[in-house]
């Protein structure tokens, strides 16, 4: 299994033109943000101090969100192409259950999902750095790391149940590009979580990456709203923007994000295992 492992990660970081296309791809809304985006949108928070700043910390949480969704999806073509060219088939062969073998392109695709988003972290957070003077804090790197990961294994585990109901490369092109566009939807990042009707506020918490989204706006926009914002407005800004869902009335911590993140992935993995057994048997 861990060879299997290496070689999907080979495959992946062999193709040097395909790991460039993937960050840009996770990076395009970052661009369209920086064009065409930011300056109306902080036109609509004038009434919050440091808007600017809180509107770059707001939508870094989202789009390194989005990230690991298009780059754990991408991963995962290696999964669609060796089962069109029916390698698949050669490595049931092997000692490895199905279910090791999906875990196999899962695990591999985390790890590069996990790299995608810490890179484009690391590509936004200078440029705002740079050009808006904002502030990271410090406080929130490790515990924001600590969700990066668990965003990776949510979207990675999401995004094998689409992978395996796919079998042709062309779909998965197709489908690719629908994800890459609605991911921004998907997770509130292109629009706020209060501006969204209550069916789509339903939608948005049946993602995982919802939760890391939520968990890494919380982190970096806590300390700043503590001290620049009365208690009832950086109420209405948690409710606004989506910082910390609720649940029938109850209002979710980072921790409880957490245990979504890790319930829902368990569950998800469980049924990719599932559709791995059925895919054998059809072969």
């Amino acid at each position: 299994m861990i060879a299997l492992i290496k070689r999907n990660l080979k495959i992946y970081f062999a193709n040097k033109i395909g790991v460039l296309m993937s960050c840009l791809g996770a990076l395009i809304s970052f661009f369209i943000y920086i064009g065409f985006l930011q300056q109306n949108l902080i036109s609509s928070w004038q009434s919050l101090p440091h808007a600017k700043e809180m509107l770059d910390l707001w939508m870094i949480s989202g789009i390194v969100a989005i990230a690991g969704i298009t780059t754990s999806f991408q991963a995962l073509g290696q999964l669609v192409k060796d089962r069109e060219s029916r390698t698949w088939d050669d490595l049931s062969l092997t000692d490895l259950t199905p279910f090791q073998i999906n875990c196999s392109y899962l695990t591999a695709t985390i790890f590069i999902s996990t790299l995608m988003q810490i890179i484009t972290f690391f590509i936004m957070a200078v440029y705002f750095i740079l050009v808006d003077s904002i502030t990271i804090p410090t406080t929130a790197l490790l515990p924001g790391l600590v969700f990066i990961v668990l965003g990776a294994i949510g979207a990675s585990a999401v995004n094998l149940i689409i992978v395996d109901l796919i079998h042709s490369s062309t779909t998965f092109s197709r489908l690719s590009a629908i994800i890459g566009a609605a991911s921004g939807f998907m997770i509130a990042t292109y629009m706020p979580y209060g501006t969204l009707s209550k069916s789509a506020q339903f939608v948005v918490k049946l993602f995982p990456s919802s939760y890391e989204a939520a968990s890494l706006r919380s982190l970096l926009l806590n300390k700043l709203s503590k001290k620049f914002l009365p208690p009832s407005s950086r109420y209405q800004m948690i409710e606004y923007l989506g910082i910390h869902f609720k649940i029938h009335g109850y209002q979710l911590n980072n921790y409880s994000n957490a245990l979504m993140i890790v319930g829902m992935s368990i569950v998800l993995i469980g049924l990719g295992a599932v559709l791995a057994n059925r895919y054998q048997r059809k072969s």
